[in-house]
């Protein structure tokens, strides 16, 4: 296996953000190196699933629309497993074989629809996913949050829960534009196990545009918001779209 390759410069090659010459050096080791090349597979249809499976805004339970819009995903998600299953035994692949895309999770509520890797989604490991900044969508992942940790605590359940944002969404994590700084720091003042995650690459794009981008104390940085939850699936979380 060659290990000298991150997750972090796969990610990048996925994404095209490597340059010329750091993409062929990569293609190269890939046409050597088969386990690598399973790895870049496997991401790349981990990334196809998510990116697919949540390209339109999450429809509400009732009626025929809804019914379609579960089956889209459902198969999406089936189609990954199923690619993963017949790639062999790549690093990431052991163990996934057996399993399936788990149903809804009873803790997530208001219509989202949930993606997991497990074979029973986790209600104790949530990630939500945030890309705009419109205040009713905001307000939505805050409120979905606090909703899911304040049941989990009642319930006497430890829950790990990660609000990740990008795209516009990175306004919500922003110091000096976040319209709720305050709710997030009581937020993480009551919940230790709550995470707020902004994406790199979305924070590079604001800044080439000339904006300096401060964040919450709160916050941390990940390269990408897509290999993020891509990481998040393969560790068994539960994906909910806000």
């Amino acid at each position: 296996m060659n290990t000298a390759v991150s997750d972090e410069m796969l990610h990048a090659f996925i994404d095209g953000e490597l340059d010329v010459t750091e993409s062929e050096k990569l293609i190269a080791q890939m046409q050597e190196d088969e386990t690598l090349s399973q790895r870049v597979c496997v991401l790349r249809s981990l990334r196809t699933m998510v990116r697919l499976a949540y390209a339109e805004p999450p429809l509400p339970e009732t009626g025929r629309p809804a019914v379609r819009r579960r089956q889209l995903v459902q198969r999406c998600a089936f189609g990954c497993l199923i690619l993963l299953a017949g790639l062999g035994s790549g690093w990431v692949l052991r163990g996934l074989e057996s399993q399936t895309v788990a149903a809804l999770p009873p803790a997530v509520s208001g219509g989202y629809q949930a993606v997991s890797l497990a074979r029973e989604a986790d209600p104790n490991r949530i990630i939500l996913h945030l890309d705009s900044a419109a205040r009713d969508k905001m307000q939505a992942a805050l409120d979905e949050a606090d909703r899911l940790l304040d049941q989990a605590q009642r319930q006497g359940r430890v829950m790990q829960l990660e609000i990740i944002a990008n795209s516009r969404g990175i306004e919500l994590l922003r110091a000096g534009h976040s319209p709720y700084a305050g709710r997030i720091a009581r937020m993480q003042q009551r919940y230790p196990n709550l995470n707020w995650v902004a994406c790199g690459q979305s924070i590079a794009r604001l800044t080439s545009e000339g904006e300096k981008v401060e964040l919450l104390p709160v916050t941390r940085t990940a390269p990408t918001a897509v290999g993020e939850i891509v990481s998040r699936l393969q560790q068994g979380w539960t994906y909910v779209r806000v």
